[in-house]
C-alpha cells in the first residue's frame, strides 16, 4: 500500500542577511555597500514573489547492506545507507518557492544581470531557509524520534537521478507544482527534494552548516 502524500503551503521565515551574501560566494567577507544596497534593493519585490509550498509523505526505510527501500521507490547508495542507518521510517518531500520567483529572475536578467544575481542568491538561501523551518516543525511534532538532516539525491553517491523516482513518489507535479526536467533540474528553480530519516538513536537533526560538511573548498563555506 502507497503511503498518503500530502500537499503544504507555509510562510517564508526571516531571511538571515548572511545566507544571501553566502549564496553570493562573499560568506568570509566583510559586505560590499554597493552589494548590500542592492540587496536592499531588491529584497522586498523578491519577498513577494514566493510562494511556499510543497507535499510530504511518512514512510517506513529498510536497508541492506547500500540498498535503501523506500516501499514504492528503492535505491543503491552507500551514503544514504550509512545516513539513515537506525532509522525505521522516512519523511520524503518536495518544497518550492514557485514559479514567479523563476519569473521576475529571467526578467532582471534582461535589464541588470547583477539584480539577477542577487535574486538567485534570495533564491537559494530562502528556499533553505524554507526546508530548515519545515524540518524543524517535523522535529517538534514528533518528540520521540531523532530525525536526521535532511538528504538529497546528488548528495555523496545518492544519484541525482532518483529525482525522477522520488518526485513520482510524491506527485509532485500535481500536488505542489513541482516537474523534473530532461536534464534532471527541478521546475520551479528554486525547489528542494530530500530525505529525513527518522529513528529511535543516532545524531539528531540540526540545522544544516558548513562544519558538517567535507567540502572545504565550498565557495559557498561559512
Amino acid at each position: 500500500m502507497t503511503a498518503p502524500v500530502a500537499p503544504f503551503s507555509g510562510v517564508l521565515p526571516p531571511l538571515p542577511r548572511k545566507n544571501i551574501f553566502r549564496y553570493l560566494g562573499m560568506g568570509r567577507a566583510a559586505e560590499d555597500p554597493a552589494v548590500a544596497a542592492l540587496v536592499d534593493e531588491c529584497l522586498p519585490d523578491f519577498l513577494d514573489s514566493v510562494h511556499c509550498r510543497g507535499c510530504y509523505t511518512r514512510v517506513a526505510v529498510r536497508i541492506n547492506g547500500e540498498d535503501v527501500d523506500f516501499g514504492a521507490a528503492q535505491v543503491s547508495s552507500a551514503s544514504l545507507s550509512r545516513h539513515l542507518a537506525g532509522c525505521a521510517e522516512a519523511i520524503l518531500f518536495a518544497a518550492t518557492l514557485g514559479p514567479q520567483a523563476d519569473l521576475q529572475r529571467r526578467r532582471a536578467a534582461v535589464t541588470s544581470p547583477a539584480k539577477a544575481l542577487v535574486l538567485d542568491a534570495m533564491g537559494s538561501a530562502a528556499i533553505e531557509a524554507f526546508c530548515d523551518q519545515l524540518c524543524e516543525e517535523w522535529a517538534k511534532n514528533n518528540p520521540a524520534l531523532r530525525l536526521r538532516p535532511r538528504f538529497s539525491p546528488g548528495y555523496g553517491d545518492l544519484p541525482l537521478s532518483f529525482q525522477k523516482e522520488l518526485l513520482a513518489l510524491l506527485d509532485s507535479g500535481r500536488k505542489a507544482g513541482i516537474t523534473l526536467s530532461s536534464a534532471l533540474l527541478m521546475v520551479p528553480q528554486k525547489s528542494v527534494s530530500a530525505i529525513v530519516g527518522m529513528g529511535q538513536t543516532g545524531c539528531a537533526m540540526g540545522v544544516h552548516n558548513c562544519a558538517d560538511c567535507s567540502k572545504e573548498d565550498c565557495a559557498f563555506r561559512l
